[in-house]
C-alpha cells in the first residue's frame, strides 16, 4: 500500500514548515521518501501512515465525509483527499472540499487501489 502526500510551497512559506506539516501526517513506523522540487514537496508513505490517517478520521467521526470526498475526487485509478496545510502543521487532520478552504493551499493525499480497499474495509469495521 502506498500513499502519496504532496503540497505546493508558496513564495511566502518556509519549505521546512511545509515539509513538517506533511511529515506530521505520517507515522514514524513507515519508511518515507521525501522529494523536494522547486515549489512542491512530495512524500511517499505506507501502511502505518494510512492506518494513522484512518484512525484520525474515525476519531473525529468524519468517515462519511471521507468516503464522499474520495468518491468525488478520482483521477484515473487513484483517489485523493485534500487536507488543510495549517492544521497538519499542528498535527490535526482537517479535510477540504475545495482547495480554497486551505488558505495556503491544501496538502493532497493520493491513494492507490490497494489503499482504497483498505480504507473502505477499515471504515466498515
Amino acid at each position: 500500500m502506498k500513499l502519496y502526500i504532496s503540497a505546493r510551497v508558496n513564495p511566502s512559506e518556509d519549505p521546512e514548515k511545509v515539509k513538517k506539516a506533511i511529515i506530521n501526517l505520517t507515522d514514524p513506523k513507515d519508511e518515507i521518501k521525501v522529494e523536494m522540487m522547486q515549489d512542491i514537496i512530495k512524500v511517499e508513505a505506507g501502511e502505518h501512515t494510512l492506518k494513522k490517517l484512518l484512525q484520525a478520521i474515525k476519531d473525529k467521526d468524519m468517515t462519511y465525509l471521507m468516503l464522499r470526498l474520495l468518491n468525488e475526487n478520482k483521477k484515473g485509478d487513484r483517489f485523493f483527499l485534500m487536507l488543510n496545510k495549517q492544521a497538519a502543521f499542528v498535527s490535526r487532520v482537517v479535510m477540504c472540499d475545495d482547495p480554497q478552504e486551505s488558505p495556503l493551499g491544501p496538502i493532497t493525499i493520493e491513494f492507490d487501489n490497494e489503499s482504497i480497499k483498505y480504507v473502505i474495509n477499515g471504515i466498515r469495521k
